[in-house]
């Protein structure tokens, strides 16, 4: 019987939860590969996900797509929304059919007065978006594609993964493609390593989706430093 793992944004005892703190609003529902919002779109909007998958990216200067990070159940995103800007530059589209809830930014601020621990709550969420970022840079500053791969399965193991019976970390389909857009690469390398990931035993995949041995990904990068 499989249980989900901690997720990676947790909580200080003593503080709030945003989740805790939002009302519920009418949910959305989003087909797959349909996009939510584009590069051109004002919304000035919040967005939570309470089913399904979300990818956000931004187009490079060449025009290829750079993913930002994926979003799952519980995740929030679209906080771009509060900087004051003609154009945010983002597109988040739904992965798999997606429902979500959001919230304006002027309703977030009728919120904040009304329960002032919502403000805080929320920038303790952005808190750890920015230190994901950091993490990441620091990445693609330092490190070969290799490393880069192996720490971004890590990182969506460790928000995302579902614990299987023989202790490894279950990953929902994402696809080679997906994963070079993140890591900064082409899916060529991506699938090349993979192959050999798997090969090692650091993971297996199929079209059900990857499965993690997190000690033998951790091995790796120690080994590999």
């Amino acid at each position: 019987m499989s249980s989900t793992a901690p997720n990676f944004v947790t909580y200080p005892t003593g503080t709030e939860d945003p989740l805790a703190l939002l009302p519920r609003t009418p949910v959305r529902e989003y087909k797959k590969n349909e996009v939510i919002y584009d590069p051109e779109d004002r919304g000035e909007t919040l967005y939570l996900v309470i089913d399904g998958r979300v990818k956000v990216s931004r187009l490079a200067e060449a025009g290829k797509e750079v993913v930002l990070d994926f979003y799952h159940k519980d995740d929030f995103f679209g906080e771009t929304g509060f900087l004051v800007s003609e154009k945010y530059g983002e597109q988040a589209t739904a992965v798999d059919k997606t429902s979500l809830m959001l919230w304006t930014i002027a309703e977030l601020k009728r919120l904040m007065m009304r329960t002032p621990a919502l403000g805080p709550a929320l920038l303790r969420v952005l808190a750890q978006k920015v230190l994901d970022a950091n993490q990441r840079i620091e990445s693609f500053c330092l490190d070969p594609i290799n490393r880069r791969l192996v720490k971004t399965l890590l990182h969506l193991g460790q928000r995302f993964g579902q614990q299987t019976e023989d202790q490894m970390l279950h990953l929902l389909p994402t696809t080679h493609e997906q994963l070079a857009r993140y890591v900064g690469t082409s899916r060529e390398i991506v699938t090349q390593y993979m192959n050999q990931f798997r090969r090692d035993r650091l993971l297996r995949y199929s079209r059900r989706g990857v499965d993690l041995d997190v000690h033998a990904l951790e091995r790796y990068l120690a080994g590999t430093g």
